[in-house]
């Protein structure tokens, strides 16, 4: 599992960032960096003065040994920049849902939400270096590129130089080396097979929220 580089919760004595019943912890190393790296849009965290939430684009960096890093960057102006000399915090979030009771086999069920969710702690460090905010930024947008524009041809080097180095002018990067994860995994696996085969019936069943889509669409149609 590469523990020696980073410690799952629940094996000292430091105060975790959520709670986690051992039948809704999930520790397969291979797996939650696969989860990470698929829902790379995170929460960063930061506790002092006080608590300051960001929404950010992610790159994750693997290691042979250990979680490896997470690189991200925060516009200059925004003020969690003075926060990133103490801990971090950054949620990966996944799917989550309503369950129904009504679709268990098991009776006198009760409601409840299904999500999934990583948490990963650290130390961030700026990265001053203009060479290495400049290479960063190529791989976030280039991995996006490949995986959501549908096969276009933007580069992200046909930018003009300067234009290039004007936007990192505005922006601090950070990369952090993991040294907690967290995990839950709260998807109904304690149940029974019926009950699971009723969660999966009723998922597939169950209304959809708005993708991002359907929410432009929307809110363009609000301002016109």
């Amino acid at each position: 599992m590469g523990m020696t580089m980073a410690a799952m919760v629940g094996e000292g004595p430091e105060q975790g960032t959520i709670y986690i019943p051992e039948r809704h912890s999930e520790k397969d190393r291979a797996y939650l960096l696969d989860f990470m790296e698929e829902f790379s849009f995170a929460i960063v965290v930061t506790g002092q003065p006080a608590v300051q939430i960001t929404n950010v684009p992610t790159i994750l960096e693997r290691a042979s040994e250990g979680w490896g890093k997470i690189w991200w960057h925060l516009a200059k102006a925004n003020p969690q920049n003075q926060a990133m000399k103490s801990q971090a915090t950054i949620v990966f979030h996944g799917p989550h849902q309503y369950i129904s009771p009504n679709w268990y086999q098991t009776k006198n069920a009760v409601p409840t939400w299904n999500f999934a969710v990583v948490h990963i702690t650290g130390s961030p460090r700026r990265i001053d270096d203009d060479a290495a905010v400049a290479a960063g930024l190529r791989r976030l947008v280039m991995r996006n590129e490949g995986k959501y524009s549908g096969g276009g041809a933007w580069d992200y080097d046909q930018l003009p130089a300067n234009q290039l180095q004007g936007m990192r002018d505005g922006i601090v990067a950070y990369e952090m080396a993991i040294e907690r994860v967290e995990a839950k995994f709260k998807l109904g696996q304690e149940r029974s097979e019926q009950d699971r085969e009723g969660v999966l019936n009723g998922l597939a069943r169950a209304p959809k929220e708005r993708n991002l889509l359907a929410l432009t669409k929307e809110y363009y149609s609000r301002q016109k």
